[in-house]
C-alpha cells in the first residue's frame, strides 16, 4: 500500500485535516507511513515501536495558522525528534489519558502519569515513550504565540502539568467538543477556537499576569461555556437541573456561571428552556417517534409540566405540539 492510500485528507484555504489509520497498513510500512503523517502535518519525527507489539494508531490530525494538533489513540512506542529533524522551535503539549510516559530534552528526564501533560520544544532533539495503547493529543504552536504570555518559558520544557491543573482540565475538555462540533471546519470559528487553545496553553503551562487576565476573559471562557452547555445537553431529561446542579459539577460559583449566560446575552433558564424546546421539537417531527404520546416526549426531556411545555411551545413555535405533529400524521 502506499504511503497515502491509508490516509483521508481534506484541504480548504488554510486547513488541512487528516484521518490516519496504521490499521490500512502492513505492519512493516506502518512505522514509515506514521512518520510520513506526522512530518506533514506536526514535526519529524522518529517512530519506534516497542519490541514487544505492532505499531496501531487512529488519529485525526489537523494543520492550520497558528495550531497543529493530532487526537485519536496510539500504542506503546518511542516518538524521538532527532537534532538533523529541528526546523522550527515551536512549542508542544502532548497528553494522555491513562498511560505514565517517559520524556527526555534539555538534559531533563521526566515520568507523567496518566492525565497529566508535557511541554515540549521542537527547538531540541527530545523523545517521549509512550508505554501502551492509549488516547492521546498533542498540539504544537509556534514559539512566538506563547513566549510573551508565558513567564520564563525555557524553564517549562520537559516539564510537567499536573492532571489537576483546571486549564489543562478544560484544554483536553475543549479539544474534545471542538472535534465533535466541526468547529475546525468554518474559518471564523477556527481562528477563534485556535485564539482559545493558545490562551488555554498559556494558563496550563504558567501565564503571566497580565496574560492570564486576558487568558481568563477570553479562552478559559468560552471552553467553560462550550462544556458546560454540552453538560446540560447531556442532562435535559432531569426535571431537577439548575444553576446549582451545573455549577457544582464545574466548581464555580452559580452567580459565575449566570454571568457566561448573561455575556451572551441570555440567563441559564432561558437556555435550558430552548435547547429542550428544540429537542421536542425534533422528536414530534420525527416519524420514529410518531405514537409516542406528546406528554411522554414532554417528561422524556424535563418538563414536569405538561401546560407549560404546551404554552411555552406555543410561545416559540406559534403552534401546539399536537398542531405540529398533525400533519405528519395526516401524511402516514
Amino acid at each position: 500500500m502506499s504511503a497515502s492510500s491509508g490516509i483521508a485528507t481534506v484541504d480548504s484555504s488554510d486547513c488541512k485535516v487528516v484521518r490516519f489509520s496504521t490499521a490500512d497498513y502492513a505492519p512493516r510500512e506502518r512505522s514509515r507511513a506514521s512518520r510520513e503523517i506526522y512530518r506533514q502535518t506536526l514535526l519529524r519525527l522518529d517512530v519506534e515501536p516497542l519490541s514487544d507489539e505492532q505499531l496501531h494508531v487512529e488519529a485525526t490530525l489537523l494543520r492550520m495558522p497558528g495550531l497543529a494538533m493530532a487526537v485519536g489513540r496510539r500504542s506503546g512506542a518511542v516518538y524521538r525528534r532527532r537534532r538533523e529533524f529541528i526546523d522550527h522551535d515551536g512549542i508542544s503539549i502532548s497528553w494522555h489519558s491513562c498511560s505514565s510516559c517517559h520524556a527526555h530534552q534539555l538534559g531533563r528526564t521526566l515520568d507523567v502519569s496518566g492525565g497529566q501533560a508535557v511541554v515540549l520544544t521542537g527547538g531540541e532533539p527530545g523523545f517521549l515513550r509512550v508505554p501502551r495503547l492509549d488516547d492521546y493529543f498533542h498540539l504544537l504552536v509556534p514559539r512566538s504565540c506563547l513566549s510573551p504570555r508565558v513567564a520564563d518559558l525555557d524553564d517549562a520544557y520537559c516539564r510537567p502539568i499536573l492532571a489537576e491543573n483546571p486549564a489543562l482540565q478544560l484544554l483536553t475538555r475543549y479539544i474534545g467538543i471542538l472535534q465533535e462540533a466541526g468547529t475546525f471546519a468554518v474559518p471564523g470559528l477556527r481562528r477563534q477556537a485556535v485564539i482559545h487553545i493558545h490562551d488555554l496553553m498559556a494558563l496550563a503551562i504558567g501565564a503571566t499576569r497580565d496574560a492570564a487576565d486576558i487568558a481568563k476573559s477570553r479562552g478559559a471562557r468560552a471552553a467553560r461555556l462550550r462544556a458546560i452547555k454540552e453538560d446540560i445537553a447531556t442532562r435535559l431529561d432531569q426535571p431537577d437541573l439548575s444553576v446549582a446542579t451545573i455549577a457544582a459539577q464545574h466548581r464555580i460559583k452559580p452567580r459565575w456561571l449566570q454571568r457566561l449566560f448573561e455575556s451572551e446575552g441570555t440567563t441559564f433558564t432561558e437556555y435550558v428552556l430552548a435547547q429542550r424546546l428544540v429537542r421536542a421539537h425534533r422528536l414530534l417531527t420525527d416519524p420514529l417517534h410518531a405514537n409516542q404520546k406528546v406528554s411522554t416526549i414532554a417528561l422524556d426531556i424535563g418538563f414536569g409540566d405538561l401546560s407549560y411545555f404546551n404554552r411555552a411551545f406555543r410561545r416559540r413555535y406559534g403552534m401546539t405540539p399536537s398542531e405540529l405533529r398533525l400533519p405528519a400524521r395526516c401524511a402516514n
